[in-house]
């Protein structure tokens, strides 16, 4: 089978309008690469637009990828990568419209980019036989999927809640105050995942839940610090957010720890009052590359090289790093693939990876058993930094990366 040249505009169908649906990004046709043959399309959901959380450096990383698989990989054995990119805006109905625009489209995968609102579409998307890939889910829905409708690299978002837990056990801290967006996700976050794990290792953790828009960063500081947590931190802000809540905390006196989750462009604006900070994110981030491993500052440096290509140097995150890393890892996935591209054969691709390098991150097995009961989970292993006083990230953990414990989630 053939894949279909992907539309340019969006007029084809209101639903496609609605979704936003776009064609690469600012790299316009310089994406190609001056491959020939016909695009491999690959769909793309990204969190880019919308009132409640916009993020919109998920689909500039997105773009990134497609410039360096086809401008510095080669492409896909010869061909081209095309993104068809459909800008998330919160809501189900945009989700569900691109998972429809994706199935009209024919593409053989959708690239997930950490979109909180995908698992809306995530019916369409199985009903149709089009596996879901991405560097990791915003929802518990895709993650527990059968294996082979779903793979996300670094793992679930029980990742996330089990890793923050166990980083504040290890640094011997009990009390911890998050601040969060008021939606739906984030209250099953912490209610599902981080509370039964926090009980089960001796952890006290309570949330604040505020609109994503409009914040008064100071009454948000004031009512955390009410509570005289060790650790007081992120959960689900924007990188502004982050930026915003963590001036707040140090100009009304805190001086204990602040985790940040996966938020890093506050270390910029906040310089060494960011010291001491704690990141959770799923990878080794551009600020970690001076600690970083030779083969990981290289790879740092080819993000960075190319979010500059497509003019979103300055806007360089974990966001934005998590969508090119999982671009970059489907790539080379997708040059194992035997025959045309289509969905089956992709999956069945995605199924065989065992013990794969991944970009910035540990080896990859998407097996199906690597965490029970999340068959799409390729890995069970996180990465812990500490800010240091000029600005970059140090593994808390010598080694980078450590392999945590499923169990103690399950038993919690």
């Amino acid at each position: 089978m053939k894949m279909r040249t992907i539309f340019t505009t969006c007029v084809a169908a209101m639903a496609l309008t609605l979704a936003g649906c776009s064609s690469g990004g600012d790299s316009g046709s310089e994406g190609a690469g001056g491959l020939t043959g016909e695009p491999i399309v690959i769909g793309v959901q990204a969190p880019s637009k919308g009132t409640t959380a916009a993020y919109p450096q998920s689909e500039y990383g997105a773009q990134a990828a497609e410039w360096f698989i086809n401008n510095t990989m080669g492409g896909i054995n010869g061909r081209p990568v095309k993104l068809e990119i459909c800008q998330g805006d919160g809501s189900p109905e945009t989700a569900v419209n691109c998972a429809n625009q994706f199935v009209t489209s024919n593409v053989p995968v959708v690239f997930d980019a950490n979109d909180p609102s995908s698992s809306a579409g995530v019916p369409v998307l199985t009903g149709a036989g089009t596996p879901i890939v991405g560097e990791l889910s915003a929802t518990a829905i895709p993650d527990a999927l059968p294996w082979g409708q779903a793979f996300y690299f670094s793992g679930p978002l029980e990742t996330s809640a089990l890793g923050l837990v166990t980083v504040v056990q290890r640094l011997d801290k009990r009390i911890v105050t998050l601040a969060a967006s008021d939606n739906a996700g984030s209250h099953a976050f912490i209610d599902k995942l981080v509370q039964p794990a926090a009980k089960n290792l001796g952890v006290s953790v309570s949330a604040i839940y505020t609109p994503a828009n409009s914040v008064n960063f100071q009454v948000l500081a004031a009512t955390a610090l009410s509570g005289k947590p060790d650790v007081a931190g992120n959960l689900s802000l924007t990188e502004d957010g982050c930026t915003g809540f963590f001036q707040a905390l140090r100009q009304q006196g805190y001086s204990g720890t602040l985790y940040a989750g996966s938020c890093s462009q506050f270390i910029a604006a906040m310089k060494e009052q960011a010291a001491g900070a704690i990141l959770q994110p799923r990878l080794w981030l551009p600020a970690s590359r001076p600690h970083a491993p030779a083969d990981v500052q290289q790879q740092l440096d080819d993000f960075a090289s190319s979010m500059k290509e497509v003019n979103r140097e300055n806007e360089q995150s974990a966001r934005s790093l998590y969508s090119f890393a999982g671009m970059i890892n489907l790539a080379n996935v997708l040059k194992t693939v035997q025959g045309d591209y289509t969905p089956a054969s992709v999956t069945t691709a995605l199924k065989a990876v065992k013990d794969m390098p991944s970009f910035a991150g540990p080896a990859i097995t998407c097996d199906g058993q690597q965490w029970p009961g999340r068959p799409s989970a390729c890995s069970k292993e996180a990465i812990f930094f500490n800010v240091q006083p000029d600005g970059s990230l140090a593994p808390i953990n010598p080694d980078g990366f450590i392999e945590l414990d499923p169990a103690a989630l399950q038993s919690a």
